[in-house]
């Protein structure tokens, strides 16, 4: 009875920097053509915040 060779597993880890640049880009739909078209001039307010905690927290 012969053994089997065992195969060997290399394992890569997962890095999410290389999977987004290595991932195609989203083509942009209609939708957001329009709302590029609607909000092209739109100013961009700074927000100040008291603390670090509310900085995380808006969206």
């Amino acid at each position: 009875m012969k053994l089997k060779a065992k195969k060997s597993k290399t394992e890569v880890p997962f890095d999410p920097v290389l999977f987004a640049a290595s991932a195609p880009p989203r083509e942009p739909t209609p939708k957001d053509l329009q709302d590029v078209k609607r909000h092209e001039n739109d100013p961009i307010e700074p927000k100040e915040y008291e603390e670090t905690d509310e900085m995380l927290d808006d969206p």
